[in-house]
């Protein structure tokens, strides 16, 4: 029944997109969706950011807690910003990351391997896997890959934990691969949802998460590093935001069932409006923008409606309009109540907000960094101001008002790429663009430290404001997977702890 409601749900995506694909055939297989790699690509792509299960607690809670995105709501300050742990929180993306998306992906990988008129959906699947996996390993360390998702065509049903080393190397050669494979001939790419099928873009996607994941391992293993930034540069990475892979999403019903179908609108967003008004910013990206006098604080928040919420008076003359939430604090514990800060912008809240998986801002600010280490030619400064011009103006495709080219650019000269703080404006430039996408923030800011977070001194903290660096295996593991478990365990002194490191966190 659960297939059944899957093709369902896929069907009512492209009537409602407008896609012209004969999804006949996902009709003849309400079985099971592995005859149908299509179905699988589009039912991967919607659950990667409209499933609301682990938006809302491994990206909104957690990831956006730690890295000080947000705050104030109840579940946000007590868990993300006291560190105090939740096992239903920090498994949600194992758990569903992979029963519903890495699951799906290897099985195209495995039905489509051998056919000559599916060689581009396979190149995609490969793709599709290193997205996948590099979310759960980054948050997680040491986790199955190579056997993982082969229960059903091969058996395996107690995958090895792969060292986090060799996963990275699995990647670079997926996408290296993926990048020659794709060519004109080698079959439609059905079901796609990011790209419609184009292969260049897809071409361009490989390279430009081959540049992230060089980069992210630029700590640990600069001299590897500087090689695959250098290739995912020469082969072509995002030129501008038309590039960006982005997940458009529809106005369908959520549901928070972990097993849920539905999830073609925007899990984030459905989060955001589910934490009981909880959508609040941090002192730290409020004061960050309005300080620096930053297009995006108005793109990105409201203004506050009073000066205290006891007296309902409104702000005075000469009064910033713009507040944030002190990570620690709930809502309600804020100097004047909580409408004395800003809210986040409506259009950031809506179930067809668009997802942004990877973007050219990204790209342009990793190739600064790049640039200053020397890896690649070209001036770090260039790179810089390219990639936060993107990141005012990708904010465009949510609904935000466009910024001015004239405040734009006076931004941009008065803030510019300093010699001496470089490192700190580049991470602190990915913090602010990866808003929306925090898990994707959380594992920048432990390879770079950047930004620097506003101290944890709650006394409830469970980590005395120590700021976990990773998120704990499902103790389930133990009795499903046991040998391969404690062999990952040993690798991190036997502990399943959250303060343990990942392998590429050398900070």
């Amino acid at each position: 029944m659960k297939f059944k409601q899957i093709i369902i749900a896929i069907l009512a995506l492209f009537t409602a997109v407008g896609c012209t694909e004969n999804f006949d055939e996902l009709e003849k297989d309400p079985v099971a969706l592995s005859a149908n790699p299509a179905g699988q690509l589009t039912f991967t792509q919607l659950c990667m950011s409209g499933d609301g299960f682990y938006q809302w607690r491994a990206n909104l809670i957690y990831s956006g807690g730690f890295v000080q995105h947000y705050a104030g709501a109840w579940n946000v300050t007590e868990f993300g910003s006291k560190f105090k742990k939740d096992d239903g929180y920090a498994t949600a993306l194992w758990r569903n990351g992979y029963s519903n998306e890495l699951k799906n992906v290897v099985d195209i990988l495995e039905k489509t391997k051998d056919d000559p008129k599916a060689v581009n959906m396979n190149a995609v699947a490969k793709i599709m896997r290193v997205m996948v996996a590099q979310r759960i390993t980054d948050i997680y360390g040491d986790i199955p890959y190579s056997e993982a998702g082969l229960g059903f065509s091969k058996g395996i049903v107690t995958p090895k934990y792969d060292k986090q080393e060799d996963i990275y190397t699995s990647f670079f050669k997926d996408l290296d691969d993926a990048y020659n494979d794709l060519n004109a001939s080698g079959g439609p790419i059905k079901g796609d949802l990011f790209y419609g099928g184009e292969i260049i873009q897809w071409k361009k996607l490989a390279n430009t998460l081959r540049l992230r994941l060089g980069m992210r391992i630029s700590e640990v293993k600069p001299a590897e590093a500087e090689k695959q930034v250098k290739a995912a540069l020469q082969n072509g990475v995002f030129e501008n935001n038309r590039d960006n892979c982005v997940m458009k999403h529809l106005d369908a019903t959520f549901n928070d069932d972990p097993a849920s179908i539905d999830f073609r609108g925007n899990g984030l967003a459905y989060a955001l409006v589910g934490n009981e008004n909880g959508d609040h910013f941090s002192t730290l990206v409020i004061d960050f923008l309005k300080n620096n006098g930053d297009p995006r604080l108005t793109m990105y928040a409201t203004p506050k409606t009073t000066s205290g919420l006891a007296w309902g008076v409104p702000p005075q003359p000469g009064e910033s309009l713009y507040e944030g939430v002190k990570p620690g604090l709930f809502q309600w514990e804020v100097p004047m109540g909580a409408s004395s800060t800003s809210g986040i912008q409506a259009y950031f809240k809506q179930k067809t907000t668009p997802f942004l998986h990877v973007s050219y801002s990204e790209t342009q600010l990793l190739l600064a960094e790049a640039a200053f280490r020397g890896w690649v030619s070209g001036s770090a400064a260039d790179y810089y101001r390219k990639g936060v011009e993107a990141g005012i103006k990708q904010l465009e495709i949510y609904g935000a008002p466009a910024a001015s080219q004239t405040s734009i650019n006076a931004y941009l000269d008065a803030k510019p790429l300093v010699v001496g703080t470089e490192k700190e404006q580049i991470g602190t430039q990915l913090w602010i663009t990866y808003i929306f996408n925090s898990i994707e923030a959380y594992s920048n800011w432990r390879r770079t430290g950047f930004p620097h977070l506003i101290p944890i001194t709650n006394p409830d903290s469970e980590t005395n404001g120590v700021t976990p660096t990773r998120l704990y295996y499902p103790n389930d593991e133990m009795q499903k997977n046991e040998a391969n478990y404690l062999e990952a365990l040993s690798r991190m002194g036997g502990k399943n702890d959250w303060l343990n490191k990942v392998w590429w966190d050398a900070n």
